[in-house]
This record gives C-alpha cells, structure tokens and sequence, in this order.
C-alpha cells in the first residue's frame, strides 16, 4: 500500500507532467489578451512551483519513512538535523547535491530563480564597451524541467518501493 506522503509527491509530480504537457499547446492571446511570452513565462513559473512544492513534500516523505512524525523540513539541511545516524536517502540527495547538473540541483537553481528579482541588464558603458552577457538561471526549458520531474518520480517511486517492503 502506497503511503499517503508518497501520493502526494506522485500528485505533485503528475500534475506538474500535465503543465508541462501544455507547453505543447500554442499559447493563445485571443482567449486571454495576453502575449503568448507572458502564458509561456507563467506556465514555465507554475511548472516550477509545483516541482518545488513536490520536493517539499519528498522530504517530509523521508522524515515520515525514518519515524519523525512531526518534522517537516523544507531543505537537505534541515532533514540531515533530524538523524543523529547515517540514512540512505539523505546521502544519496547530499551526493546530487554535489553533482552540478543533478535534478537536486536543477530544483536548487530554480528555488533561487525564482526568489529573486532578475538581475539587471549590463548596458553600454561611457567608453562605449559593447555590454556582452549570456542569460544566466536555470534551464527552464520543456525537456530540462520534464528530465528533473521524471527523475524526482523515479526517485520517489524507488523510495517508495524501498520502505513499502516493510
């Protein structure tokens, strides 16, 4: 039997798999008044949100799994202080957390990205220096944002599977 925490993540996981789903959907401009940039920017917001709101729920899964009823942490930091001992899913996310291009990381970038205002453009200076800049944050393109969702359900699936043996 799946535990509740882990249908919550699948939910979160699913639903985020929908969004994504409608980024193949032309944007339409009639039905809203809105430029299709501003629909693309909102869904690519709310896929992130969601994937964000999902990794929330997958630590509190772990701390659930490993008997700490009340704990809800929101970080790899605050999950590592809730065991005095070594367990196997916060060593496993410490070492995503390590690997620059690891789904943990991408959700890491985003969960910046997102709380912060865009950084300002570089212009051209008094000596008439061309300002050249490449977009900096994450990846939140269709595939890079459906790559760290599928990894996140493999993950939980795995975790799930794990403990459900018990």
């Amino acid at each position: 039997m799946a535990s509740t925490w882990y249908s919550l993540v699948s939910q979160k996981l699913y639903l985020a798999q929908v969004l994504i789903r409608e980024f193949d959907q032309p944007a339409s401009t009639a039905s809203t008044g809105l430029p299709a940039a501003v629909i693309g920017e909102a869904r690519s917001q709310a896929v992130a949100e969601v994937l964000l709101r999902a990794r929330d729920v997958l630590l509190t899964m772990i701390a659930r799994l490993h008997q700490k009823k009340t704990e809800t942490p929101h970080s790899l930091a605050e999950l590592k202080a809730l065991f005095e001992y070594d367990v196997a899913e916060v060593e496993t996310l410490d070492s995503l957390a390590q690997q620059r291009d690891s789904w943990w990381n991408h959700l890491v970038q985003l969960d910046k990205a997102l709380g912060q205002p865009p950084a300002q453009k570089k212009t051209v200076s008094a000596d008439n220096i061309i300002a050249v800049a490449a977009e900096e944050g994450p990846d939140r393109s269709l595939q890079a944002l459906e790559q760290t969702r599928a990894a996140m359900a493999i993950f939980a699936r795995e975790l799930e599977e794990r403990h459900g043996e018990w």
